[in-house]
């Protein structure tokens, strides 16, 4: 699928309400897109233009809506976003957890190892009015000293490693394996993006051995997002069990 350049905001819609629509069909959804999920987005949309300082973002209208739309399907309880930087994509993922508008209460944490960056994200979230949202300088790596009291329902994956990039990915998953809940997705941005091909070559071969129920990819742009579900418990350590 090819995404058509400057589209309107209604036809962005559009297109997002397929491209989650088409995740439902793969299984990795329980429900399709509902009504009115738009009108929400817009809402945060216009408060995080008006209040989010980012000095930098691959983050397309139509990922932005892609990755909203997912977070108020599935409805996660606590959402972990490793490789947080300035809270962009954070911010979308969570925004129908913890966000102004948000539609039920819940709680997120968003880890990267740049410090300023961290602090960016801090007075975003501040100004924006997110509740229950936290961002920490620290290394994702070290899942065990991150995770809190609940398990992880919606784990959003977009570090990268200085000489490594993305290949990281896989043992960044296989760490987190044992936080997550039973029934939680994974989110990894950059998926499709042709520089990074290489390093992400094996990642949904590997989700699905780990235990994986069903992945599959959302051309949202250039960068793309691999969606992955597991409808039963984890493998590996039953942290939560």
């Amino acid at each position: 699928m090819k995404v058509a350049p400057r589209l309107t905001v209604g036809q962005t819609d559009a297109l997002a309400t397929k491209l989650l629509e088409f995740a439902h069909g793969a299984g990795v959804l329980r429900a399709g897109p509902p009504d009115g999920l738009w009108s929400e987005f817009h809402s945060l949309r216009d408060r995080l233009y008006e209040t989010f300082d980012v000095p930098d973002t691959t983050l397309t209208p139509l990922a932005a809506r892609v990755l909203y739309g997912l977070a108020a399907i599935h409805r996660p309880g606590h959402v972990a976003v490793l490789g947080s930087y300035a809270g962009n994509l954070m911010a979308f993922t969570t925004g129908p957890v913890c966000g102004p508008f948000a539609s039920y209460p819940g709680t997120a944490l968003g880890l990267d190892t740049d410090a300023a960056a961290i602090e960016l994200a801090r007075a975003n979230f501040r100004r924006a009015g997110y509740t229950g949202a936290r961002v920490a300088c620290g290394d994702a790596f070290e899942a065990a000293e991150h995770v809190g009291s609940a398990p992880v329902d919606l784990l959003l994956v977009d570090i990268d490693v200085p000489g490594a990039r993305k290949s990281g990915y896989l043992r960044l998953v296989q760490a987190w394996l044992p936080y997550l809940a039973p029934g939680a997705l994974i989110i990894a941005h950059d998926i499709a993006h042709p520089k990074f091909t290489w390093d992400l070559r094996c990642y949904r071969d590997f989700v699905l051995e780990c235990g994986a129920e069903q992945s599959t990819s959302l051309p949202t742009d250039e960068c793309g997002l691999e969606v992955t579900s597991w409808r039963g418990q984890i493998q590996g350590d039953p942290a939560w069990a």
